[in-house]
C-alpha cells in the first residue's frame, strides 16, 4: 500500500501538496514544495515554447535535476540522461539530443498548475553501455518507473516512514535515480541534495537529518569502516541500500553487526530495473535473492536469468546476462556475468568500448582488457603498440606513455574505470584457434612467482636469438627484501645475477651451465618499487652473456656483468 501523501509521479506538478512540505535540503536550507513546484512549473512553461523533443538536462546537483526532468516531461519533451558529462561521452552522443537545458532561457510568467501527463507517453532515454562498445539506448516510460516506485514503497516503506533519503550515489544513473528522487518525490519524503562522497559528510547529514534512510553502492559501504567508526554512528541510517554489483559477505556482517542490520541489496539492470533484493545472512542460502512479488523469474536453457515484469516495456520474456541458479523456493543464486560489460565501483563498463577507444589510438595495434580481482576489482590492459607506440615508448619511456593513453580515456570514462595495471607484449596472446583466452590475459598479471620471488616484467622486446631488453618493477612484496637489510631494504646481487640468467633462458637460446662470471660491477642499490632496464645479449659462439640493469632511459647503471657457459653435452 502506498504511503497516505502518496503522489504518482504523471500528477506530481498537478497536484496540491502543501507548500510548506520539506522536499530537499541543499546543504543550506530546506526546499519546500513551494519552491519545487514553482521552478519546475516555469521551466516546463519555457520549455513548451521550443520546438527541439529530446532535451539534455544538466544540473550539477540532485535537485536542479530533478526539477529540470520533471520539468521536460510534463512539458512533453524527452529527457536524454547520459551515463557521464565528460567531453569525450558528450561528443559521441551528441546526436543522441537536440537540445541542453541550460541553454534554456526561462520565461518570467507561467501558469500555476499544470495538467496531469500520460505516463506511458513520457519517455525517459537512459544510455548505458553496451556489449557491442556502443552506447546502448535503453528507453523508458514514466509509467515504468511509477511502478517500480509503488513496489519500493510496498516492501520498505512502513520501515523508512517519514525519514529523509541521504545519499552517496547520483541521480543519473537508474539506481540513484528511483531511490534517490522519484520513490521521495512520490512518497513525500524529503531528499537530500548533497552527495556524500566521503564518510565525514555522511557522518555529517545523518546528524542534521536524524532520521534517514541511505542511499549508497558496495564499493562505498565496503570502504566506509575505513573513514567512520560504524559502532559509534548516531544516529544510524533506519535502513541501508545497496546496489550496482552484489556486496561481499565480510563488508555485508560488517555492516550488520555495527548497524541496525544487514544492507538491501537491489539487483537489476538499466533495462530491467529492479529485479531481486536480498539481505545477506549466514547458514545456508543466506546469500540468496528474492524476486519482487510482481516479477516471473526462470533460467534459460543457457543458464540465464529471464523476466517478465511490468517494469518492462511489455509483457514479454527479457533475457538477461546473468546466470543463475534456480532455488526451490524461487529465489536464485547469481552465478556471474555472461556478457563483456563488467562493473567497477558500481559503474558499468563495456569492454569493448574501451578496447576500441584504445585501438584506434595511433600508437596502439591491439588491445585487450581484463579484470583483475584484487583488494578491489580494478582493469589491466594488455597492448600490442603499434611501432610509432613502441618508438614512443623507447623514448619517453612507459609512465609517460601511459598517461597519455589514460588522459585519452578520461574524456570518455570516469577515473575509477581507467586500467590500473598495464602491459606491452609484442603480440595478444591469442590461441590457436584465433582467440584471446581471458585466462592469458590474467595470467600476464597474476603468477604467484612474480609477486614474492620475481620482480613485475612490464614490458618485453626481443628479437629471440641474441637480444631482449626487459622492463621490471621492483614489488615491494619480493621475498628477497626481507631481512635485507632491515629499515633499507636492497636487493642483493646475487638475485639480480639470477634474474638475469633466469630471463635470458626464458627469452634467448640459451645453453650450457654456468661456468663463471667476468666483469660483475654493482655500482648504485637497487631498492622497493624501482623500475629497472635489463639488457640481455647472448653471443652464441662465444658461450657468454652479457647483462646490465640500468634506470629507464639509460641515464643510470646499477648493475651489470658478464656470465660464461660451458658448452652443452649432446
Amino acid at each position: 500500500m502506498n504511503a497516505p501523501n502518496w503522489l504518482p509521479l504523471h500528477t506530481l506538478l498537478a497536484s496540491e501538496r502543501p507548500g510548506d512540505t520539506p522536499v530537499s535540503h541543499d546543504g543550506e536550507r530546506f526546499i519546500t514544495w513551494k519552491e519545487f513546484a514553482g521552478r519546475a512549473v516555469a521551466l516546463a512553461h519555457s520549455l513548451r515554447r521550443r520546438p527541439e523533443t529530446r532535451w539534455l538536462p544538466t544540473g550539477d546537483d540532485p535537485l536542479s535535476f530533478a526539477i529540470e526532468l520533471f520539468a521536460l516531461l510534463y512539458a512533453g519533451k524527452q529527457a536524454v540522461i547520459l551515463p557521464n558529462m565528460r567531453p569525450g561521452t558528450l561528443a559521441a552522443l551528441s546526436g543522441a539530443f537536440d537540445a541542453r537545458i541550460d541553454s534554456l532561457k526561462i520565461a518570467g510568467d507561467a501558469p500555476k498548475n499544470l495538467a496531469p501527463i500520460d505516463p506511458r507517453t513520457a519517455i525517459i532515454e537512459l544510455y548505458t553501455s553496451g556489449s557491442s562498445g556502443e552506447h546502448k539506448r535503453v528507453r523508458k516510460t514514466l509509467a515504468q518507473f511509477e511502478a517500480e516506485a509503488a513496489v519500493l514503497e510496498s516492501l520498505w516503506g512502513k520501515r523508512i516512514g517519514a525519514s529523509a533519503l541521504v545519499a552517496s550515489v547520483p541521480p543519473q544513473h537508474i539506481y540513484g535515480l528511483l531511490f534517490r528522487l522519484f520513490w521521495p518525490l512520490a512518497s513525500g519524503r524529503a531528499f537530500d541534495a548533497v552527495t556524500c562522497t566521503d564518510p565525514e559528510i555522511l557522518r555529517r547529514r545523518l546528524a542534521f537529518f536524524g532520521s534517514a534512510a541511505l542511499i549508497s553502492s558496495p564499493a562505498q559501504l565496503a570502504r566506509l569502516p575505513e573513514g567512520l567508526s560504524l559502532a559509534e554512528l548516531n544516529p544510524k541510517p533506519v535502513a541501508v541500500f545497496s546496489s550496482g554489483s552484489p556486496l561481499s559477505a565480510d563488508a555485508a556482517q560488517t555492516l550488520a553487526d555495527a548497524l541496525i542490520d544487514a544492507p538491501i541489496e537491489i539487483f537489476g539492470s538499466t533495462e530491467t530495473g529492479g529485479v531481486a533484493w536480498r539481505q545477506q545472512a549466514r547458514g545456508a542460502d543466506g546469500d540468496a535473492w528474492t524476486p519482487f512479488l510482481c516479477h516471473t523469474i526462470s533460467c534459460s536453457a543457457q543458464g540465464a536469468l529471464t523476466l517478465r515484469s511490468p517494469f518492462l516495456a511489455d509483457d514479454g520474456l527479457w533475457e538477461m546476462d546473468d546466470g543463475i541458479a534456480l532455488l526451490p523456493d524461487g529465489r536464485f543464486r547469481l552465478l556471474g556475468r555472461l556478457d563483456r560489460v563488467v562493473k567497477i565501483e558500481e559503474k558499468r563498463l563495456s569492454l569493448p568500448e574501451m578496447e576500441a577507444r584504445l585501438s584506434a589510438h595511433p600508437w596502439v595495434e591491439a588491445a585487450a582488457l581484463t579484470l583483475l580481482s584484487g583488494r578491489r576489482q580494478h582493469l589491466g590492459a594488455v597492448l600490442a603498440l603499434s611501432e610509432a607506440g613502441r618508438e614512443r615508448l623507447r623514448a619517453d619511456g612507459r609512465r609517460p606513455l601511459i598517461d597519455t593513453l589514460r588522459r585519452e580515456l578520461a574524456g570518455y570514462f570516469d577515473a575509477v574505470l581507467l586500467p590500473r595495471r598495464w602491459r606491452f607484449p609484442d603480440r595478444l596472446p591469442f590461441d590457436e584457434r584465433g582467440k584471446l583466452p581471458a585466462a592469458a590475459l590474467a595470467a600476464l598479471f597474476t603468477e604467484k612467482e612474480v609477486e614474492f620471488l620475481l620482480p613485475e616484467v612490464l614490458t618485453v622486446d626481443s628479437d629471440a636469438l641474441c637480444r631482449a631488453e626487459l622492463l621490471l618493477r621492483i614489488d615491494p612484496k619480493i621475498a628477497h627484501f626481507a631481512g635485507h637489510f632491515p629499515g633499507t631494504p636492497i636487493l642483493p646481487g646475487i638475485v639480480q645475477l639470477d634474474w638475469a640468467i633466469r630471463f635470458a633462458r626464458q627469452h634467448l637460446p640459451l645453453q650450457g651451465d654456468f661456468s663463471s662470471l667476468e666483469n660483475l660491477k654493482f655500482v648504485a642499490l637497487v631498492q622497493p618499487g624501482d623500475e629497472l632496464c635489463l639488457s640481455l645479449a647472448w653471443n652464441k659462439d662465444a658461450r657468454r652473456l652479457d647483462f646490465s640493469y640500468e634506470r629507464q632511459g639509460k641515464e643510470r647503471k646499477f648493475s651489470s656483468g658478464r656470465v660464461l657457459f660451458s658448452s652443452p653435452i649432446d
